[in-house]
């Protein structure tokens, strides 16, 4: 297949293009930057410089929400780099002479708003906070394109634990100098996934025959950052254990830190395990082992 990524120099957008290319497809990357041709990946700055026919486009594009404070500015920037990004893809999309039979557009699991008592699974209604209204205005966005004949899935992703640059880089800084550390209560739930297993989880629908409308992609054992920084600490070989408070987060993270790191959500992959995606990675010690002997490779 011929297939468009946004989002294509990110950390889930590099692996997938790689993983894409070495099963010989041939590979699009849409972004901001100009980019010389690499792994046989195509990068382009503008839609209409896509060679078509594009067969299936994924949509992984968006400033980090956890990169800075949220301030009106930055929250105004996130919404554009998703929403309004998704709308410039569907009207390109539209005017297609041959439309791309389906688009896997990426959402995230703060879809379901933060809950410390609550189980989500895809069938769950949308939440309240800023996360979630953003999630549900991005996933409207790219399903208007469903009437102009193209497919959408929407996979609602979790935090993906990989190694460089990636979230668990950034939650365990502090584990380097041996302290073992969480915010806040330590009993809100993290919902996360290797990401090995989040690239497979896009094949999945890419190649599903009838996919689901909506997959929420973390591995079937989601944790409490507790017990996510017991584990990290077990085999990082913490010395010493050291939460940090509420109210510091929040003096140096505002909303930001209430949403997404002093809360949480419990979310399971029912639509994947219905359908029997085999997770490399199931649970956490799984996850953190294969991650550090990457690391040390």
């Amino acid at each position: 297949m011929h297939i468009l990524i946004t989002g294509g120099t990110g950390l889930i957008g590099t692996a997938l293009s790689e993983q894409l290319r070495r099963q010989g497809h041939d590979v699009t990357v849409w972004t901001r930057r100009t980019h010389e041709p690499s792994g046989g990946v195509v990068y382009v700055t503008a839609l209409q410089d896509c060679a078509e026919p594009i067969d299936m486009v994924v949509n992984l594009a968006g400033a980090n929400l956890a990169e800075r404070r949220w301030s009106r500015s930055y929250k105004a920037e996130i919404r554009r780099s998703r929403i309004d990004l998704t709308a410039h893809l569907i009207a390109w999309m539209r005017s297609c002479s041959r439309p791309p039979r389906r688009l896997i557009s990426a959402s995230a699991i703060g879809y379901y708003g933060v809950s410390d008592d609550e189980t989500f699974d895809e069938t769950s209604a949308a939440g309240h906070g800023f996360a979630a209204e953003l999630c549900r205005d991005w996933e409207q966005a790219a399903r208007s394109v469903a009437d102009h004949g193209v497919e959408v899935v929407t996979m609602r992703l979790g935090v993906v634990l990989a190694g460089q640059g990636s979230a668990l880089q950034k939650m365990t800084q502090s584990f380097k100098f041996g302290i073992e550390s969480w915010l806040g209560s330590g009993e809100q739930w993290l919902s996360w996934i290797h990401l090995l297993d989040a690239v497979h989880a896009i094949e999945f629908a890419m190649n599903a025959e009838t996919p689901a409308a909506v997959y929420n992609a973390v591995a079937p054992e989601p944790v409490r950052h507790r017990d996510f920084a017991r584990a990290v600490g077990k085999q990082s070989g913490a010395l010493a254990r050291l939460p940090v408070p509420d109210f510091l987060a929040r003096a140096i993270a505002g909303e930001m830190a209430q949403e997404l790191l002093l809360s949480g959500q419990r979310v399971l992959p029912l639509a994947l395990q219905q359908e029997a995606f085999h997770f490399h990675y199931p649970n956490l010690e799984q996850a953190l082992q294969s991650l550090r002997a990457r690391g040390s490779n």
